[in-house]
């Protein structure tokens, strides 16, 4: 039985189709960044090539004395389904991945579309463009939920199934320990996957946090820049955490926490209260739609009543005029 299913199994993968890894040629340079791309594809490979340096300045400006990434290969295609066969040697890319970056080789595998869905690919090069310069910044010495919530604050990304995640974590429980939150990120795709939602959330509250705990006081993002000068120059989290913001990152992470459940938990009476002010212009603006309506019918009545008025009297003033007397026969000769 074992040996049929052998051979089997060789049969299938003789008769099954071999898709053909994409031909990449040089479309555009910009800086330190090279766009190869499938043919066809050059306007968006120079418009990712004008963009990638500008992206790259902001996000230098977050890893302060942090070494910097000196080149950059972006491998562009049409799909999703083509980024394991450009992948590097011995690579290969998650099967629901849109972009890849490689930090330590400095290679970026990008996708245009999955399937039937048009991706960002702007928004997609920043992303992996801040994993490739925090990876050549730190090392290995970051957490994956670092590596992927700096990503997210330097692609703009925004999603209503995170933001539902998010919420639900505050409403019913469920937020992953920071010791363990490196553990739970799922191998297959999950875009309001708890791993993704509270890393993403988490780092962004530590860029917006000042040196203190003070909501007035964002620091103007130097404190975040510290913190991760200090990772990438010694590795130590918990250290990095006390110098630049005065607290330990357990104590930030239950700082965000309580963050959290404030702002997801008051979110129910604000929708409450927009959904009050939603209904109370809608009936304002049936109000004004139905007085609109009975005043046109007003008026149409008033036209109609004036009309038969004004018919009236044009009788009555004829029934009043004496009868015209009849006309004399005229002569001929």
């Amino acid at each position: 039985m074992k040996r049929l299913l052998i051979v089997l199994a060789l049969i299938l993968a003789l008769v099954s189709p071999v898709v053909a890894a994409p031909r990449l040629h040089p479309m555009a340079h910009e800086g330190r960044v090279s766009v190869l791309a499938e043919d066809g594809l050059e306007s968006q490979a120079r418009a990712l090539a004008d963009s990638a340096e500008d992206a790259l300045t902001k996000i230098r400006a977050d890893l302060v004395d942090l070494p910097v990434p000196n080149r950059i290969e972006v491998r562009l295609v049409r799909d999703a389904a083509s980024l394991a066969g450009v992948a590097p040697a011995g690579r290969g890319a998650p099967a629901w991945a849109v972009g890849v970056a490689y930090p330590d080789l400095g290679v970026i595998s990008i996708a245009l579309r999955r399937g039937a869905t048009i991706v960002d690919a702007e928004s997609t090069l920043k992303h992996e463009l801040a994993h490739i310069a925090l990876g050549v910044a730190v090392g290995d010495k970051a957490p994956h939920w670092l590596h992927e919530g700096f990503a997210y604050q330097h692609a703009g990304e925004w999603s209503w199934d995170r933001m539902e995640t998010l919420a639900g974590m505050a409403w019913f429980g469920g937020i992953v320990p920071i010791d363990d939150l490196d553990r739970s990120f799922p191998a297959e795709d999950l875009p309001a996957h708890r791993a993704y939602a509270q890393s993403y959330d988490f780092v962004g509250y530590l860029s917006r946090r000042g040196r203190y705990e003070d909501k007035n006081d964002d620091g103007d993002r130097w404190p975040f820049r510290r913190f991760l000068t200090i990772v990438g120059q010694t590795g130590d989290m918990n250290a990095a955490a006390k110098t630049a913001f005065g607290r330990p990152l357990h104590e930030l992470f239950e700082e965000w926490r309580e963050d959290l459940t404030s702002r997801y938990m008051l979110a129910p009476i604000g929708l409450f209260g927009l959904a009050l002010w939603i209904l109370c212009a809608l009936l304002l603006v049936i109000a004004w739609i139905r007085k609109k309506r009975l005043n046109s019918k007003r008026m149409t009545k008033w036209d109609e009543d004036e009309r038969r008025e004004d018919a009236a009297i044009a009788a009555a003033m004829a029934a009043l005029q004496p009868p015209r007397p009849p006309d004399e026969p005229h002569m001929f000769n």
